[in-house]
């Protein structure tokens, strides 16, 4: 192939299919995960329902986070050989299959079953998927590309969980379940078939790559330096998601006041997705990933002196843009370090990491909660443990 032709490619790769496919990506992270995380609305109300600790209520969303980015180690690959689409579909499918039974859970364990592995398969399967779709159209603007995608996280969670908060008083936790189902046939169904990956990818490490590449990345040292920044600043990331709500009205604020907090890391988000993340394609995706999780670490130091509203919704914007910015970033980072033919596994293989993450960090922080009266703890681990992650990520390179 001529250089001329290579360019018209990338050209073409850049600017338009791959960008309907951003397009769709945006919608679906926005109504899965701005669903996802509304559930710290939800969480004082569960408690109360069941009769259950912050703890056990909470283990609720772990269970769900856990196994939705540790089945991308199995959905990733499954998208590398199969359609994309397929397994996106079949995703929210047991999403919406997942909300309506949780919605009429008489018990605590019912609850695990149909909210914490329906909807954690449904994101399992949707998710990276998506991503490594969105990896393959892209090479000059990866980072921009991946920003946007992921952005929707940070709309999702701008919009859902404050509407969540306001329909609660009116239609209940259980209303508002099935109000999420009906949300993902009528916005998430459509956007999952304008799902696809690239076939004819002009990136070279595409024409590089062989039958062997899943097996050299296990021998690969980045590849395990990069999985421990993601478990250590991913170990944080969803105690504000699944406690702040809480934590606020422990300070003596309103529902709609933790809602409004929720709301703000989403407008955060919205902020380090579109334009943070872009940023990486001119000064670097690497080094910038680790200026970032810096920053993640200091929004924790703001959480840990806040003593009212200013000062959680200074740490939710801090937090919102610094984390958007990260998540935007880790596709891309993981497309520059080992290539794109296999991609949908490499973010399969890595997001694993933030599965296991998800699981210990929001449920210790409500047990810990529970025995000591105060998110002190958690909230200056957290903020120990990003800072970590941030020395681990000036490791994994330079541009």
């Amino acid at each position: 192939m001529s250089d001329l032709a290579l360019s018209r490619d990338h050209e073409e790769a850049d600017t338009r299919e791959g960008w309907k496919v951003v397009a769709a990506t945006h919608v679906l992270t926005a109504v899965t995960f701005g669903a996802a995380y509304s559930f710290s609305a939800t969480l004082p109300g569960l408690a109360a329902e069941f009769s259950a600790s912050r703890g056990e209520i909470a283990l609720v969303f772990s269970i769900s986070a856990f196994l939705f980015y540790s089945l991308g180690a199995i959905a990733g690959p499954l998208a590398d050989r199969w359609s994309p689409r397929s397994l996106v579909l079949l995703g929210l499918a047991a999403m919406i299959l997942g909300y309506i039974g949780a919605s009429r859970a008489g018990s605590l364990v019912s609850l695990y079953i149909w909210y914490g592995f329906g909807v954690g398969l449904g994101i399992g399967l949707s998710y990276v998927p998506a991503l490594g779709a969105v990896q393959s159209w892209f090479i000059r603007r990866r980072s921009q590309a991946s920003g946007i995608a992921t952005a929707g996280i940070g709309l999702g969670t701008l919009v859902l969980p404050f509407a969540i908060g306001q329909a609660l008083p009116f239609i209940g936790w259980r209303g508002c379940f099935t109000a999420l189902a009906c949300l993902f046939a009528v916005f998430g169904l459509p956007a999952a078939m304008l799902i696809r990956k690239r076939r004819d990818n002009p990136d070279p490490s595409w024409s590089r790559a062989d039958k062997h590449a899943n097996a050299a990345i296990w021998r690969d040292g980045r590849f395990y330096l990069f999985y421990a920044v993601l478990v250590l600043s991913s170990f944080c990331t969803f105690i504000p998601y699944v406690h702040i709500v809480a934590a606020a009205q422990d300070m003596g604020l309103s529902l709609q006041d933790g809602t409004t907090l929720v709301g703000l890391i989403g407008v955060g988000n919205v902020v380090g997705r579109f334009f943070l993340a872009g940023l990486g394609d001119r000064f670097g995706r690497r080094r910038l990933l680790a200026s970032l999780t810096f920053a993640v670490a200091a929004s924790f130091a703001l959480w840990a002196l806040a003593s009212g509203m200013i000062q959680l919704a200074l740490f939710a914007l801090t937090f919102g843009m610094s984390y958007g910015g990260c998540v935007g970033l880790y596709p891309a980072v993981a497309a520059d370090l080992f290539g794109t033919r296999n991609i949908g596994a490499v973010i399969g293989y890595l997001y694993t990491a933030v599965g296991i993450a998800a699981l210990i960090g929001p449920t210790a922080a409500g047990f810990i909660f529970d025995h000591t009266g105060s998110y002190s703890g958690p909230i200056i681990a957290s903020g120990l443990a990003a800072f970590a992650a941030g020395f681990m990520a000036l490791r994994l390179g330079h541009e």
